[in-house]
């Protein structure tokens, strides 16, 4: 198992500010350009959410200068700039600053399929982004349409694109729980991609969607240590079943997160239960020697929930639960159900206070200082 070697492109978008907000945050920034440097800030988080900020505003000014050059150049230019711009929409997550851009570029019938698929990819993540999925399906109908030329001789799109869009939209309908929509979506992936690693990936998916209200796979295998680790003994308890790798940056950059979650609500009736997948990279050449490997991970981590070590057989946990790619997270409730999948941060801690019934700090341990 590795996780699919197609890149993802788009990160989820934050909800933006009100017009009141945006003005007093403008006032605030020259407020700290006019400042002496020696006072200008008080905290390290400070100074970085500060440039962070600058960086965006050039972005977005560097995709409102490209949207208004484009369409004065000629040919190659012209198509390079529209390139350069929807390219910086999706890696800097500044789609509703290019939709307009997106919408005039398609509207005109020009270009090549991959950046007609790129202001397709834009269109549909800026309609996400405001909730509109209705009009996201219908760019995103546009967008398969393009990439499904019947004419052999044209150029395919990159099958990474095609696994960008549909990734970064799901992850916006599974974060606003509009699973009948996602499943729509995964299931326009898995009949109109040609592309076996897209069908793949998104027949996964569709299938981890699906095990929504009902009882969790059972897990009874072994950790590190030899030990027994099973789920029916955390009955009563919410849990969240984590599929992991130490090979795999995104599951070690969930650790510190995990943990806070496991101080937070452990007294309160939930539990990490993790499922180590090392034995199934396919660089890894002595299985017997994963375990150790794994050990000394955890114990350099402080990782202190159970983790069980996927096996084979009844032991294959990873294929109990539809996982062919990571980080995959499965949350528990009390009666033994899955009721979330692969949510994250925010979402993920108020799922969990849901499921306890506590209440709502609306905080997630990034957030808190």
């Amino acid at each position: 198992m590795r996780s699919p070697s197609l890149a993802l492109v788009a990160a989820l978008a934050l909800p933006g500010l009100a017009a009141g907000q945006e003005t007093k945050t403008t006032t605030e920034r020259r407020a700290h350009d006019d400042a002496p440097a020696s006072s200008r800030f008080t905290t390290r988080a400070g100074l970085n959410e500060y440039y962070e900020q600058k960086f965006a505003d050039l972005d977005k000014q560097r995709i409102s200068d490209l949207a208004a050059l484009a369409p004065k150049l000629k040919d190659q230019e012209q198509e390079a700039a529209y390139a350069e711009l929807f390219n910086l929409a999706v890696t800097r997550d500044q789609y509703e600053a290019a939709e307009k851009a997106a919408v005039a570029f398609l509207d005109s019938g020009k270009g090549s399929p991959q950046t007609k698929a790129l202001a397709s990819f834009v269109n549909v993540i800026a309609s996400s982004n405001r909730g509109q999925y209705d009009e996201a399906v219908k760019d995103l109908d546009l967008f398969l349409k393009g990439a499904a030329s019947a004419d052999p001789k044209a150029p395919r799109i990159d099958p990474s694109l095609t696994f960008a869009v549909g990734e970064a939209f799901l992850q916006r309908l599974i974060k606003a729980r509009e699973y009948e929509t996602a499943r729509k979506v995964a299931r326009t992936f898995v009949d109109s991609s040609s592309d076996p690693s897209v069908k793949s990936h998104f027949a996964a998916r569709l299938a981890r969607m699906d095990m929504l209200g009902k009882p969790a796979p059972a897990i009874d295998g072994t950790d590190v240590d030899n030990k027994k680790v099973r789920l029916a003994d955390y009955k009563g308890k919410v849990v969240l079943v984590d599929f992991w790798a130490t090979w795999a940056q995104p599951c070690v950059a969930q650790i510190p997160y995990y943990s806070a979650l496991q101080q937070k609500y452990g007294d309160k009736g939930f539990q990490v239960l993790g499922v180590n997948v090392d034995s199934a990279n396919q660089n890894v050449r002595d299985k017997a020697q994963v375990g150790a490997v794994v050990r000394r991970f955890l114990l350099a981590a402080r990782v202190a929930w159970p983790s069980v070590m996927n096996g084979t057989g009844n032991a294959d946990f990873a294929r109990a639960y539809g996982v062919t790619d990571i980080p995959a997270n499965f949350l528990i409730d009390r009666d033994g159900k899955i009721v979330q999948v692969e949510l994250s941060d925010v979402d993920l801690d108020r799922a969990i206070a849901k499921a306890l019934g506590v209440k709502d700090e609306a905080k997630g341990p990034s957030e808190s200082t």
